[in-house]
């Protein structure tokens, strides 16, 4: 399962009576973006769906420990990297490093945060590989629930014009609990679900 669409996320919004009428594509498209960013934000991993690719990194990045040289990944790859190459140049192929011989990955199971070589490479590292959180096949439907929430929020939001209203009054000394604003309590799920997938 991926993310979910912006023409699902429309029709939820509808059938749910978070707008009075179907919203057009751009702005449920708008709704989808801004939760997703929420979401990203929540669980500190841009992009959390992954997304295949090559990136480049300089070999000074690399740290020693107990362990051997480690290179930390701000972003995580959501599987085994598909290519490990050092010293890429014009016409020199450079080095490919295996899995095992010369590369481990420190966790058991994705995302992985770091690689960690055997001996220091010493010239420029490239890997291919899917970077993100997840790949689509492992979008659950807490995540999607978590962007329904989200984007659910940012539509009750935009259309009060005035960020929601307020779930405590204070008049004189007194103040009066209400219910919670429904935003606050989707941003609440959604940061609920975001706890499983956060990255510390």
């Amino acid at each position: 399962m991926a993310y979910i669409s912006a023409s699902e996320l429309a029709s939820y919004l509808l059938s749910y009576g978070f707008v009075e009428e179907e919203i057009d594509s751009d702005t449920s498209q708008r709704y989808l973006d801004g939760a997703i960013s929420d979401w990203e934000r929540l669980v500190g991993v841009t992009p959390f769906l992954a997304v295949s690719s090559t990136r480049t990194f300089d070999p000074r990045d690399i740290q020693a420990d107990r362990r051997g040289f480690i290179l930390d990944l701000s972003t995580p790859l959501s599987a085994q990297p598909s290519l490990v190459k050092s010293g890429i140049d014009g016409a020199n192929p450079g080095t490919t490093f295996t899995l095992y011989t010369d590369y481990l990955l420190p966790d058991n199971n994705a995302p992985y945060t770091q690689l960690i070589f055997r001996s220091y490479p010493l010239f420029r590292l490239e890997i291919t590989g899917a970077w993100g959180y997840k790949a689509s096949g492992g979008i659950g439907a807490d995540v999607n629930n978590a962007l329904y929430y989200l984007a659910s929020a940012r539509a009750i939001e935009e259309l009060n014009s005035a960020g929601g209203t307020k779930s405590r009054i204070k008049t004189g000394l007194v103040e009066i609990s209400q219910p919670d604003d429904p935003t606050i309590l989707f941003r609440k799920r959604a940061k609920e679900i975001a706890e499983s997938y956060r990255l510390f």
